[in-house]
């Protein structure tokens, strides 16, 4: 029953392993049947018998790339959300004199127009997407909102 893989790394073939059975649904003994170079690639159950790809235990948490992964994705969020405050502060300085409209669906905007929006409160039209569609900077968020459409000539 054991089997060597074809670099000769068979030295925990046939051994007992913990790992996650797919059939059985839990962390049980399994014996390794197949290596792949230093890792793990098949086990047999010892409780019902069936070979299978081998899963590590559900209950062993190791350290993964998803925590990493993770940690880089938050950061960057943080990185964005501050440079789309810095941006927002910026484009407010120096549209200070600028109007406040209010925002409705209805409404004529145009690019650098401030904007009071009754959930997102006060941004700026960054950008124009035709046909009726305005890109408004808020504080925090960057959000995509309809409108009337263009402005009369």
């Amino acid at each position: 029953m054991a089997r060597s893989s074809a670099n000769g790394a068979s030295s925990n073939v046939a051994k007992e392993t913990l790992a996650y059975c797919t059939s059985c649904k839990m962390d049980l003994n399994h014996v390794v049947v197949a290596m792949k170079g230093d890792r793990i690639a098949k086990v047999q159950c010892l409780t019902c018998k069936k070979e299978h790809v081998y899963k590590t235990p559900k209950g062993v948490t190791e350290p993964t790339k998803a925590k990493a992964t993770r940690k880089k994705k938050e950061s960057a969020a943080e990185a964005t959300a501050t440079s789309i405050e810095a941006e927002w502060e910026k484009l407010m300085a120096s549209h200070r004199d600028a109007p406040m409209k209010s925002y409705t669906t209805k409404g004529v905007f145009v690019l650098g127009d401030k904007i009071k929006h009754p959930t997102f409160g006060e941004g700026i039209v960054g950008r124009l997407i035709y046909p009726n569609k305005i890109e408004v900077i808020f504080r925090t968020d960057l959000k995509i909102l309809i409108y009337g459409g263009q402005p009369q000539q």
